[in-house]
């Protein structure tokens, strides 16, 4: 019997990793609910909606240049934002808080969202508008929300 077939049964039971190139395979966050992505400009804006009853309630945007190796460029999370008179609310500190409507306007450049939150010491819900502006250079701009 020749060495090929001495082997051939053992060398097909064992596992072959497959890869395609050189990227390696997404690892996606448990606690992720929802991730959009699109592209505007030479860049892969994305965000990643983790759930609100976990110990992250926040979103995450991402700034993704294909041409660099799909490298994330930039990363803002968003887990409190500032209200109008300096208030701050943060996320974890909420009885509930829920993100709605993620969307990215190319008109504007910027992604708008809202959030719906109760807070633990006050009865009754509120919703926030928020607007996060992007720019050529993948930076983000800064949070407004009213």
């Amino acid at each position: 019997m020749s060495f090929y077939w001495r082997w051939l049964p053992v060398l097909l039971m064992l596992p072959v990793p497959a890869e395609a190139g050189s990227v390696a395979s997404p690892v996606v966050d448990a606690r992720v609910m929802e991730v959009g992505v699109v592209r505007h400009q030479d860049t892969l804006w994305r965000y990643a909606r983790f759930s609100t009853e976990s110990d992250y309630p926040c979103l995450r945007f991402e700034a993704i240049h294909p041409d660099q190796g799909w490298r994330v460029l930039e990363r803002l999370d968003v887990c409190d934002i500032t209200l109008q008179g300096d208030a701050t609310l943060d996320f974890r500190d909420t009885a509930y808080t829920g993100f709605s409507v993620i969307e990215f306007s190319r008109e504007h450049s910027a992604f708008t969202f809202e959030v719906e939150y109760i807070r633990r010491t006050a009865a009754g819900e509120q919703s926030v508008f928020c607007t996060l502006p992007v720019s050529h250079n993948e930076n983000f701009g800064h949070l407004v929300c009213r």
